[in-house]
């Protein structure tokens, strides 16, 4: 819902703090502004073109996690589907949410006809590609992360693959 554009923003801005420091530029994080993300967010929330679906996690009430997923966008053939985004804030990782918020996006592929799915992750993000292991994601290939024109970041990102989408599915079924 567009309404929860702040949230969704307010996760976005924190949890690129806590988890990329050491791993992105200090400034680059520093600068990143909850207005502006939550602008965006909105945007694309209510824009009827945008193909991905945004599920949010929520702890007593607020909005403590999301994600993001549809099509693939690289052209890649070995996989249909992407899961574009997804945070916790740091307080509320550990206790399912990812997990929960992987398989939700995975049923709603499913859901779309689509039986394969990938997900971006810094190289060096030694937990996030933990998590993806623990569910069954592969090694797919490497790439240099785009921050943008004005970011020139020396950081490698990796794919993780999931061949079958079905694995992250709770019934195992679209």
């Amino acid at each position: 819902m567009p309404s929860d554009a702040p949230a969704i923003a307010r996760v976005h801005v924190a949890s690129w703090r806590t988890t990329y420091r050491g791993l992105l530029p200090d400034a680059y994080l520093a600068a990143m502004d909850v207005d502006d993300y939550a602008g965006r967010w909105e945007r694309s929330l209510r824009s009827p073109l945008t193909p991905a679906v945004v599920l949010v996690a929520e702890a007593e009430g607020e909005v403590v996690g999301f994600a993001s997923a549809g099509p693939e966008r690289d052209g890649d053939r070995r996989y249909e589907g992407e899961l574009y985004a997804i945070y916790l804030l740091r307080d509320f990782q550990g206790r399912g949410l990812g997990r929960a918020l992987v398989e939700a996006a995975a049923t709603d592929l499913a859901g779309r006809g689509i039986t394969s799915m990938a997900v971006w992750v810094l190289r060096d993000n030694l937990a996030a590609r933990g998590f993806y292991e623990r569910l069954g994601g592969v090694y797919l290939r490497e790439r240099e992360l785009d921050l943008g024109p004005d970011c020139d970041v020396d950081a490698p990102e990796v794919a993780y693959l999931w061949s079958d989408i079905r694995a992250l599915t709770p019934s195992g079924e679209p």
